[in-house]
């Protein structure tokens, strides 16, 4: 008992100090800008993802001679299983254009295609 009331005066202590903190700082300006470094980092994120993806599609249009009718046809490394998917948790759209070009969609921030935040890659 006394150790968890111990844990708890700790725990109150180190929140104090934090906002004492941030509050001194004055990182209140910094916020915003934090917030689009973050939403920066996403969006490269998922770019990177995109970029790996589409090195996997141009492997099998280099082995099979064509693009793949889907990502189903592609059998992809155990790290690149997560390249197919944004960093919203939305699975990237792939789209043959031809036997050779190809589309890759995200969604973006919004999870709806065909929006302004879509990232989109054309080979």
């Amino acid at each position: 008992m006394k150790i968890r009331g111990f844990m708890v005066i700790i725990l109150l202590v180190a929140i104090v100090v934090f906002f004492l903190y941030t509050l001194k700082s004055g990182e209140k300006k910094d916020i915003p800008e934090q917030i689009a470094a973050f939403s920066s980092t996403k969006q490269k994120l998922t770019k990177a993802n995109m970029s790996s993806l589409e090195k996997e599609i141009l492997s099998y249009i280099v082995s099979y001679g064509t693009a793949p009718q889907s990502l189903d046809d592609i059998r992809f490394s155990p790290a690149l299983t997560t390249g197919q998917w944004d960093v919203w948790g939305n699975k990237i759209k792939y789209e043959r254009l031809s036997d050779e070009n190809f589309r890759l969609t995200s969604a973006g921030h919004d999870g709806a295609f065909g929006t302004e935040d879509d990232i989109m890659t054309e080979y």
